[in-house]
C-alpha cells in the first residue's frame, strides 16, 4: 500500500467526523456525489473514525465467527465476528457480488476495506461502507442511525417511522404539500443525536431512494409511529412503546452487547426529552393536519 498515493477526505455528519484514507486509482469523490455538502476541505482536526480503501487490503473470504446474514432491501450481507472483537463484512451488491469486503475494529474507529474491481458496484460498496460503519461508530456519541422519514416545519423536525411499506414518505410529502413551510430534511436515514439532554435530527448523506442529503440539524420535535388504517386517529405512546418503536428504527447489531447497550440508552434518552406518538392513518390530507395539530403542541 503506497501511502504518498493516497487521497484523504474528511466528512461531519451529526458533529461526527470520518476520514477516508483512499488509496484506489479512481476518485472517491466521484463516487460520493451525496456526501458534497459533509465534506470538511483541509481538515487537520481529530478523526471519530478512519476508514481505509485499498485494492487486495480486505479479502472477500469469510473470516472469523458467522453472525449469520443480514438482509437490507432484498441484498444479503455477511457478518463475522473477529477474535479481536471487530467485525467481518461482505458487502454484497444487488447482483450478488461483494461490492466491499470490510474489517473493523471494536469500537469502529478504524475501518480496513477494499471494493469490487467492477465499476458499476464500486458507489455502491464505498457508501455502504461508510453508512453501516459510521451507524455503530455514533452508537459510541449518543448517536443513532434511524430508518424514518423526517420534516421539518417551524424551526423542529418531526420524524415518522414505521416498516416499509407503511407510507413514511407519503405522509411528510402530504406535509410539504398541504401545510405551507413544511420540507423535506430526509427520507430515510436521518441521525438523531442526544446532548446535554437535548434531542437533535440531522440530514446525512444517506437518503434512500430520495435524493435529500441536507447537512443541517433541528430539535426533535415528535416521533410518529405510523399505522395504515381505516380512518385517522392519534394517540400518544406509552414509554415502552415509544422505546420499542424508535429502537427498532434504529440500526442495531443485538448481538453486540456493547453498541446494541449503547444505542439502548441513547433511545431510552429520547423516550425522555421527546414525545412519541401512534398515528393510524388514511394517506389524505386530514392525516396531515391532525398529526401536526396534535404533535406540534408545545
Amino acid at each position: 500500500m503506497e501511502q504518498n498515493n493516497a487521497q484523504t477526505l474528511s466528512f461531519r455528519v451529526a458533529d461526527i467526523v470520518f476520514t477516508l484514507e483512499y488509496h484506489d486509482s479512481d476518485n472517491p469523490r466521484h463516487l460520493l456525489p451525496s456526501y458534497q455538502k459533509f465534506y470538511l476541505p483541509d481538515y487537520a482536526g481529530h478523526s471519530d473514525m478512519t476508514v481505509c480503501v485499498c485494492p487486495d487490503l480486505v479479502s472477500n473470504e469469510s473470516e472469523g465467527e458467522e453472525m449469520g446474514q443480514f438482509d437490507t432491501g432484498g441484498v444479503t450481507h455477511g457478518v463475522f465476528r473477529l477474535p479481536n472483537g471487530g467485525y467481518k463484512f461482505q458487502l454484497r451488491a444487488v447482483d450478488g457480488e461483494i461490492a466491499a469486503a470490510v474489517r473493523t475494529n471494536a469500537d469502529f474507529t478504524h475501518i480496513d476495506a477494499t471494493l469490487s474491481t467492477t465499476a458499476k458496484n464500486r458507489a455502491y460498496g464505498l457508501n455502504n461502507v461508510l453508512m453501516i460503519c459510521f451507524a455503530y461508530c455514533a452508537a459510541f456519541h449518543r448517536t443513532v442511525l434511524m430508518h424514518a422519514s423526517v420534516v421539518a416545519r417551524e424551526g423542529k423536525a418531526y420524524l415518522f417511522l414505521g416498516k416499509s411499506g407503511t407510507g413514511k414518505s407519503t405522509h411528510t410529502q402530504l406535509w410539504i404539500r398541504h401545510l405551507r413551510g413544511s420540507r423535506l430534511l430526509n427520507d430515510d436515514n436521518p441521525a438523531v443525536r442526544v446532548a446535554d439532554g437535548q434531542v437533535n435530527v440531522y440530514g446525512t448523506p444517506w437518503s434512500g431512494k430520495t435524493p435529500c442529503y441536507n447537512n443541517e440539524s433541528l430539535p426533535a420535535g415528535a416521533f410518529v409511529r405510523l399505522e395504515q388504517w381505516k380512518e385517522n386517529i392519534i394517540e400518544r405512546e406509552t414509554v415502552i412503546n415509544a422505546f420499542a418503536a424508535i429502537l427498532s428504527s434504529c440500526s442495531t447489531m443485538m448481538w453486540d452487547k456493547t453498541t446494541y447497550t449503547l444505542i439502548c440508552d441513547t433511545c431510552s434518552a429520547i423516550v425522555g426529552a421527546t414525545p412519541a406518538y401512534h398515528l393510524r392513518n388514511l394517506p389524505n390530507e386530514a392525516a396531515a393536519q391532525l398529526a401536526y395539530e396534535t404533535i406540534s403542541k408545545p
